[in-house]
């Protein structure tokens, strides 16, 4: 959770920046460009590392994992879809945030070997 947040840190201050300037198309452009970003270098490198390091991080998530990101989906793609924004859109995407956060927090750890 901390990781995404702090090493795209100046990403997301551009993207505050420019929506506080109303380019609300440059704003979500780097907000869901940045969230690719994670997804696609991040994540696969820290499973890469986990083989490294010999510590079980393999992509195999739960199916309530599962649930969270699909809804963590839909809710970015309604967002960006319209090209505009208001607070409940917003509170959406930060609740969806929080639901990720305490799903990883709460979940049980299930051992492959």
């Amino acid at each position: 959770i901390i990781l995404p947040v702090v090493g795209n840190a100046v990403e997301h201050i551009t993207a505050v920046t420019v929506a506080m300037k109303n380019k609300m198309d440059l704003s979500m452009g780097v907000a869901v460009g940045s969230s690719a970003q994670v997804s696609l270098f991040v994540v696969p490198f820290i499973v890469i590392y986990g083989w490294v390091a010999d510590i079980d991080m393999t992509l195999n998530f739960p199916p309530f994992e599962i649930m969270l990101y699909i809804l963590a989906v839909v809710i970015v793609t309604n967002c960006v879809s319209n090209g505009k924004s208001n607070w409940l859109e917003g509170s959406l995407l930060i609740t969806t945030y929080v639901m990720v956060a305490v799903g990883f927090w709460f979940e049980k750890v299930v051992s492959f070997r």
